[in-house]
């Protein structure tokens, strides 16, 4: 890559830019929907046999009902091979993420009322099905991410999707023993969401979806939505860094790459500054920062406009671009952030300050990193204890409570014409 792109927000070219930022969304192929449906028909209609068939068939690995779920001592002994400095840092980060995690448990209350007491009490979904991606790379930190929610939950079973790559990786058997997942199944793609989906007879439906894949992950899960709850429908990686003059401008191209790097080519990796020369100096670092990255290969994959810097005419400005963007990770690397902060609505995740990368998000620091992308951070929030329960409400009303409100309900009933929410009422403050 020879030149990063330099985009005046202010211009036509970036209105246009801008316009086609708040319209992305995960790429919907008509060959990937049609491929995701067959499998989704196959795997609810043939059961295991299409789930292994087409383990076969897309990660070249033949199981069994007797070898697709992980056996707890192999989980154990793989996980043993883990490098001691691994252990270490798996287990820190799984403490971090469980601290922050704990203060998030939702809050049941109770409220007295003329009538009686009205009631909120919360209970955990039953059974929760953990997607864990493997095709161009492992994720261990994706297992502690959504099994350490779903475990303060109170998640009776929790089961875990990775695609068959061999032996199972001592990082990724080590994040699972570490947590106790003893449910571990070598499924991936988008058989492994049908599967857990609709249930065959190696692999018990669950209730809830919940961690990232690809896009015929993300297709799948889309389309059983219904069926099952999910997280979300997650898309390419993205962050927004908003920076300063103060801001090291290698460090903001090193921000950028860490989320380029991820390998689909449609991830969007972009600084916003109001500084000219910054802009230039933050393009000109990314493009030597490729030049001598071990995995530039990776960025050649990138669109045209996926790793740009944006030049704004004002902080107002700025500030409007991330809120209208809703990206999923924002930096904000300015003078200012704690007031800047103040203004932003829509963001995934964000890490304020010149030494809060994200990846001390996706890894360490404690907050979740399974977060909306495509601009659902307009209206949706990062994975959490939250995603793993569910709120009931509960009325108790006395005899005397009914009848005190037995004439305004009726009132209330009648005027929508059901005659029998009115009787079963009216008959009750009569007897």
């Amino acid at each position: 890559m020879k030149k990063i792109p330099i985009i005046n927000l202010s211009s036509g070219t970036g209105r246009k830019f801008l316009t086609n930022l708040r319209s992305r969304s995960v790429a919907r192929t008509e060959a990937a929907q049609a491929v995701v449906d067959k499998i989704l028909y196959d795997v609810k209609n043939k059961g295991d046999s299409a789930l292994f068939a087409y383990t076969k068939k897309f990660d070249h690995v033949s199981v069994t009902k007797k070898t697709i779920r992980l056996e707890p001592s192999y989980i154990k002994k793989r996980a043993a091979l883990a490098p001691a400095a691994f252990k270490a840092a798996c287990a820190e980060a799984a403490q971090r993420i469980r601290a922050f995690h704990e203060r998030q448990r939702p809050a049941a209350f109770s409220l007295k009322t003329t009538e009686g007491v009205l009631s909120q009490v919360i209970r955990p979904i039953g059974r929760a099905g953990v997607y864990v991606p493997g095709g161009v790379t492992l994720y261990p930190s994706s297992v502690l991410m959504n099994v350490i929610p779903a475990q303060i939950a109170g998640v009776a079973e929790i089961a875990l999707a990775t695609p068959p790559r061999g032996e199972l990786d001592p990082a990724l058997a080590y994040a699972m023993a570490l947590l106790g997942v003893s449910e571990a199944y070598r499924m991936g793609g988008a058989q492994a969401i049908a599967a857990f989906a609709y249930g065959t007879r190696s692999v018990a439906a669950v209730d809830k979806i919940t961690g990232p894949g690809n896009l015929y992950v993300a297709l799948a899960k889309k389309a059983v939505y219904g069926t099952v709850a999910i997280d979300s429908v997650a898309g390419p990686s993205e962050v927004i860094v908003l920076a300063d003059a103060s801001a090291n401008p290698q460090w903001v191209a090193l921000d950028l790459l860490a989320q380029a790097e991820h390998g689909s080519g449609d991830e969007t990796a972009l600084c916003v500054t109001e500084d000219a020369r910054f802009a230039t100096s933050v393009a000109e670092c990314t493009v030597r920062e490729i030049e001598r990255s071990p995995v530039k290969n990776v960025f050649s994959r990138l669109g045209a406009a996926s790793l740009c810097v944006c030049v704004a005419k004002s902080r107002k400005q700025s500030i409007e671009f991330v809120n209208q963007c809703a990206p999923e990770h924002l930096e904000i690397i300015t003078t200012t952030w704690k007031q800047d902060l103040r203004d932003i609505r829509n963001a995934g995740a964000v890490f304020a300050g010149p030494y809060s990368p994200v990846a001390m998000g996706d890894y360490f620091a404690g907050t979740n990193h399974v977060l909306p992308t495509g601009g659902a951070a307009r209206f949706s929030s990062p994975l959490g204890v939250e995603d793993f329960v569910k709120r009931m409400s509960v009325a108790e009303i006395s005899r005397r409570g009914l009848r005190s409100a037995a004439r305004r309900v009726s009132v209330l009933a009648r005027a929508e014409r059901f005659v029998h929410h009115a009787l079963s009422v009216e008959r009750r403050a009569d007897a």
